[in-house]
């Protein structure tokens, strides 16, 4: 019958509509497993993209933190131009025991090391700060450690140089000056000169604290360095001493740092004033030999003239 036929025919189209759709899902099963992995791909990367950024930032504060923020180098000035008195402990007994060699000699140089030959009164060390890390290290103060001062046993000889002509006032990194007299030594600023005198004569002018303004130091590859000319003043004290440098840092804060003199020393050292020599050892040109004479009166040191000292600010 005809209605039979059509029931079938509906019969077909409704099974093969069953078979499209399960095509259709047994298809699309696998597009729908990918979407997941690639969701959970994307997961996984963001996730390693954090944590290597996380290991970076730890990488960058451990670089910040681990080891100095800063490095010193320092450099003694040269015997010959230093100026300024010398002495050796021990009175010299002959022309025997003197160089040959001029004044500008090596010969000359390895004398006054071996006979423990020291400035008087004043001696001068340049350091240069450099940053070590990335950031700014900001440099606060320095002070004196370890100080051990006697009364000076630098009686023996007093050793004269020839007389130089001066430097023709090329400019001078921050001078900063330590009076090992007071009983905590100051860092003040000091210049050469005093208010009363002409440039290069008279005193030595310690006004005001050499560190009342900080000096800011910034890290990285363009790195800046700061230069500073010390000077440590005994009088008639013979003084042993070291010296330590204030740095402050982002993730670190204060920290002091010490240091190292020419030769890797970890101190340094001045001889007195004794007033007067036993012996001494006269240059009177810079190539000849120097030669031996009697006792002689020690030169009256510069005068330290002092101002106020300025809190930091």
């Amino acid at each position: 019958m005809w209605w039979e036929w059509t029931l079938r025919v509906f019969a077909g189209i409704g099974a093969l509509g069953v078979v499209v759709a399960s095509v259709v899902a047994i298809w699309g099963l696998p597009v729908a497993v990918r979407s997941a992995d690639i969701a959970q791909q994307a997961e996984e990367r963001e996730r390693k993209k954090d944590q290597r950024e996380d290991e970076k930032e730890a990488e960058e504060e451990e670089r910040l933190t681990v080891g100095p923020a800063i490095d010193i180098q320092s450099t003694e000035p040269n015997l010959f131009f230093s100026g300024g008195s010398f002495a050796l402990p021990h009175p010299t007994e002959s022309e025997e025991d003197l160089p040959e060699g001029g004044y500008m000699s090596e010969e000359y140089r390895t004398w006054f090391a071996e006979n423990k030959g020291l400035p008087v009164n004043e001696r001068s060390v340049r350091v240069t700060i450099f940053p070590i890390h990335q950031g700014t290290v900001v440099i606060q103060g320095m002070r004196i450690t370890d100080r051990v001062c006697r009364p000076t046993r630098y009686t023996g000889t007093v050793v004269v140089p020839p007389s130089f002509g001066d430097s023709g006032g090329e400019g001078l990194p921050t001078m900063v000056a330590f009076d090992l007299r007071e009983p905590v030594p100051r860092p003040w600023k000091m210049r050469f000169w005093t208010p009363d005198t002409t440039p290069g004569e008279g005193g030595r002018d310690l006004s005001g604290n050499a560190f009342a303004k900080v000096v800011y130091l910034d890290g990285g590859e363009d790195f800046d360095a700061r230069a500073f000319d010390l000077w440590f003043f005994t009088g008639n004290q013979d003084c042993e001493f070291g010296v330590e440098v204030n740095a402050t840092t982002a993730g670190r804060g204060s920290e002091w740092y010490r240091v190292l003199f020419p030769g890797r020393r970890m101190t340094y050292e001045v001889a007195g004033n004794p007033g007067r020599y036993n012996t001494s050892v006269v240059s009177e040109d810079v190539e000849g030999a120097p030669v031996l004479r009697g006792p002689r009166d020690a030169e009256t040191p510069p005068p330290l003239v002092k101002g106020p000292f300025d809190a930091v600010g």
